[in-house]
């Protein structure tokens, strides 16, 4: 159920395994502090799991490193114009992965690394929750990782 909410939630598997474990490292940590009378144990723990989410996405938005113009550039920059064979090769698998999106999914990846946009800020400017967002981006993240494999550029 926990591991299930995070990726729902937009986290790839790795990540909402991480997360899954560190909920389940304060559940035990908190046991002795639950009481029945409050509410059902799964609303508790769904709780627990809730709060782990919001503390990882406030954790990443203040450790964020992204530069917007160098995003913009990256994307600008054409394949032919890296300095080795390996990097053309790898931007030009990646800008094609990205263009095999589908156009709704292709729209989102922009919006969030080439534009740089918040999770929040892609939800109101495409008129859906964040929750959606967040699983949508993970769903076209997963499908470039993919891709990428299919090339040969990532394990």
């Amino acid at each position: 159920m926990v591991a299930g909410y995070f990726r729902r939630s937009g986290f790839d598997r790795s990540l909402a395994a991480d997360l899954t474990q560190e909920t389940f490292v304060r559940v035990f940590g908190s046991l002795g502090g639950y009481d029945q009378a409050r509410g059902a144990f799964g609303a508790w723990l769904s709780a627990i799991a809730r709060n782990v989410a919001r503390k990882y996405w406030r954790r990443r938005t203040a450790t964020n490193t992204f530069d917007p113009e160098l995003a913009d550039a990256m994307f600008a920059i054409p394949a032919e114009a890296s300095s080795t064979p390996e990097q053309r090769e790898e931007m030009s698998a990646v800008a094609d992965c990205v263009a095999r999106l589908d156009k709704r999914l292709g729209e989102l990846i922009r919006l969030r690394y080439v534009r740089g946009m918040t999770t929040r800020g892609i939800a109101s400017e495409a008129g859906m929750p964040e929750s959606t967002v967040r699983s949508r981006l993970g769903e076209a993240l997963d499908c470039i990782a993919r891709c990428l494999q299919g090339k040969g550029i990532v394990q």
